[in-house]
This record gives structure tokens, sequence and C-alpha cells, in this order.
């Protein structure tokens, strides 16, 4: 019986060992923060939402990011920065899956984030709410616009 429960044991391992191994590496060493040049307030993950609020002191938090190709991947959600359909004043929202189409790339100009879909700018929603819970959107970019400049922290 205890040789059977041995090879039992061994096999299970041997099972497991596989899914272990396939596992999705971390991405905390990689994680950053982007902050708005407007009120310096961070760009976090809400629900399906995405604001600006006070940076928080959790190590890690709705407000860490990393990049995944040319997606921004929220790390305590693991959902991807989206823009539905890449419509203009869209709000940025979170989607469950990452399917890497122009609605969810990204990439840095200068200091404007700005979609792959048409090349328009994450912004401030209302032209730089100082709402504490201020929403972001998809704007035309504006060169000036400090409600569209972003940088990063991490």
């Amino acid at each position: 019986m205890i040789k059977h429960l041995k090879y039992g044991l061994a096999a299970l391992a041997l099972a497991v060992v596989p899914v272990i191994a396939n596992a999705p590496a971390s991405h905390a060493a990689d994680t950053f923060r982007i902050l708005s040049r407007f009120s310096d307030r961070c760009l976090t993950a809400n629900g399906d939402n995405v604001e600006v609020a006070a940076c928080s002191s959790r190590p890690i938090s709705s407000q860490d990011w990393y990049w995944e190709g040319a997606k921004l991947v929220n790390y305590a959600e693991g959902k991807c920065l989206d823009v539905r359909n890449g419509e203009l004043d869209a709000p940025a929202q979170l989607v469950g899956d990452c399917h890497g189409q122009a609605n969810q790339r990204w990439s840095w100009y200068g200091e404007q984030l700005r979609t792959d879909v048409n090349y328009q700018c994450l912004s401030i929603q209302d032209r730089g709410s100082w709402d504490p819970h201020a929403g972001v959107n998809l704007r035309n970019c504006e060169d000036t616009a400090t409600w569209q400049r972003w940088y990063t922290q991490g």
C-alpha cells in the first residue's frame, strides 16, 4: 500500500510540474505608475473604468501598470487599457481580455500617450478636471495641453 502511495505521489508531482512551469511570469518588477502632469495624480483602474486619483502608498495597487508589447496592462486587474472602438471622447476602460488590436495599443509621443487606432491622446476628461476621481478619455492631441501629458514613476 505504501509502495503504491509513493508512486502515486510521484506521478502527481510530475503532472503538477508542467502546470507550474507554464504559469505566466510575474511582472511586479516591471511595474510603474503613470502620473498626470496636470494634477500629479495616478492613472488608476477602478473596476472597468480608468480615472486619475491620488497616488496610493500601497506596494501593488490598481495604479501599477506594465508594458506587454504595445499594450498597457494594469497589474492588479490583469486587464488592458482600452478605448471603446477608439472613439473620440470615449472614456478609457479596462477590458477582460487583452487582444492587442489598435484600440489597445499605445505608444509614447513625448509626454503624450497615443492610441494606435487614430493616434489620439489619453486625456483627463473635461480638459483637465480637478475632480478627485476624474475620468480619462481620448481626444485630439494638443501640444500644450497639460491634461494630455503624463510621466512615469517606478
